[in-house]
């Protein structure tokens, strides 16, 4: 899958291949400064990493707190981009991150996305995560297709 790029100087090859994986090492800080990271699947928009994750978790709270943070994209060794994290709470935003995980990860979605987590979206207890990395944006540009 290739992604739609608006500016190719900004693309490396290390990155792009680990974009290609839909896989983040989402990073946040805890209240004592130590780092906290977690695998979240992920899909890249206008340059920013978005991703879903219910609203009462830690990595929520973290970014509550202090919302830089910093993803490694594609493995716990991939790539490093920092930046600063936006809380997105609006149903519209969170089913559309669905709808690309439904086009990147199809079979493990109709495995994952139960009756309950519908309910959860629809009640207000999932929220979409969006991290706008830090200039220079090596996203710049980038968006996934699926979207």
């Amino acid at each position: 899958m290739a992604f739609i790029l608006v500016n190719p100087s900004a693309m490396t090859p290390e990155i792009e291949r680990a974009l290609k994986q839909y896989m983040v090492w989402f990073g946040s800080y805890k209240a004592s400064g130590e780092l906290k990271t977690t695998e979240v699947w992920s899909i890249v928009t206008a340059g920013c990493i978005e991703f879903i994750t219910p609203s009462d978790t830690y990595k929520v709270t973290r970014v509550r707190r202090n919302p830089r943070v910093l993803c490694h994209l594609g493995s716990a060794q991939g790539p490093m981009i920092t930046g600063t994290a936006t809380i997105l709470p609006e149903w519209r935003e969170i089913w559309r991150i669905y709808w690309a995980y439904w086009k990147t990860h199809p079979f493990q979605m109709v495995l994952s996305v139960t009756p309950r987590i519908i309910r959860q979206t629809l009640m207000g207890r999932r929220v979409a995560i969006r991290v706008q990395p830090d200039e220079p944006n090596p996203l710049a540009g980038v968006t996934d297709p699926a979207p």
